[in-house]
């Protein structure tokens, strides 16, 4: 099987390509990325020692490469990683994100790809009140707060369309937060993880009270898999591990990992009535693809801290 990883040199893609060739080695990978992120190639790592792998700069947004791409490549599937990231909720970075899909898309039906995933974010669903009980299924329908949110709640919508126009086998995906090697250094744990190693205080966003569910990167690529070959088409799933965790209580539990101070987050106000909780209701890819995480949050934050650790050349010129 040959497997096209559009925007593959990002954090999920990058994880995502490792992941295949060790668990799938016999089959072929492409990765095209426009290499807009300051991290380029590096992510990638060892993916290039595989004779089976290719990469390819170029930009899914532009719809004629992407169809002479698609045409010469004849990929089985096409896995959509590629974002304009959340730290740029610009108009034009939203509106890149629901182009560069649609050309992609449009590329994939001229080329009579078998089939395409859409890697989007829990991020469509508006977070709820840490005593709401609520939880949020695929079938609710997004509620976007950001325009980044919104750009990729539309994007996904132009998935499910295309699927229906084109009889193209499509599913998308939705993931709580991520987390792992070769994240952004502006991410919330790598950012904490690399102001601990050089004893900076840690910027919290909103006082640290926010709650996340946190799923750690190779169950997100495992989970993926899952989809690739038992997921339904025309179907969303989400993913998420039911780890939720304080923001603050994060960035406590790596300070005290790495043996460093937390004081600077004594000033903290505690819980409130305004508190909220990001998070999505996995019942639907546990029940019917049998998927689970299987990372524990301390394994998962030890393999983290020490990926930064002792791949300091990776992130130092990227702070």
């Amino acid at each position: 099987m040959k497997i096209l990883a559009a925007g593959g040199a990002g954090f999920v893609g990058s994880n995502f390509i490792l992941y295949w060739q060790k668990h799938h080695p016999w089959d072929h990978l492409v990765c095209v990325d426009a290499l807009k992120r300051r991290e380029g190639l590096r992510s990638l790592g060892a993916a290039f020692e595989v004779p089976s792998f290719a990469f390819i700069e170029a930009d899914i947004s532009d719809e004629k490469t992407m169809k002479s791409l698609l045409k010469v490549e004849k990929p089985d599937v096409v896995v959509n990683f590629a974002a304009q990231g959340r730290l740029r909720d610009t108009p034009d970075a939203a509106l890149a994100n629901v182009t560069g899909t649609v050309h992609l898309l449009s590329a994939c039906a001229a080329a009579k790809v078998p089939r395409f995933h859409q890697v989007s974010t829990a991020e469509v669903y508006a977070p709820l009140p840490l005593d709401d009980g609520h939880q949020i299924y695929e079938a609710e329908g997004a509620r976007p707060e950001t325009l980044y949110a919104a750009a990729k709640a539309a994007a996904d919508d132009f998935v499910l369309a295309f699927g229906h126009k084109h009889s193209l086998a499509v599913t998308v995906s939705r993931c709580t937060a991520n987390f792992g090697p070769a994240q952004s250094p502006n991410a919330l744990i790598p950012k904490t993880i690399i102001g601990a190693l050089h004893n900076q205080d840690i910027d919290v966003p909103d006082g640290g009270q926010n709650v996340r569910d946190w799923v750690y990167i190779d169950d997100h690529c495992r989970a993926i898999d899952r989809i690739l070959f038992n997921g339904d088409a025309g179907e969303i799933y989400n993913i998420a591990s039911g780890t939720e965790k304080r923001d603050e209580e994060t960035v406590r539990t790596i300070c005290d990992a790495l043996g460093k101070s937390s004081g600077a987050l004594e000033g903290l106000p505690g819980p409130g009535p305004n508190d909220r909780l990001f998070t999505a209701n996995a019942d639907k890819i546990h029940d019917k693809l049998n998927w689970t995480p299987r990372t524990s949050w301390a394994s998962g934050i030890k393999n983290t801290y020490e990926w930064y650790l002792h791949h300091m050349d990776w992130w130092e010129d990227q702070k």
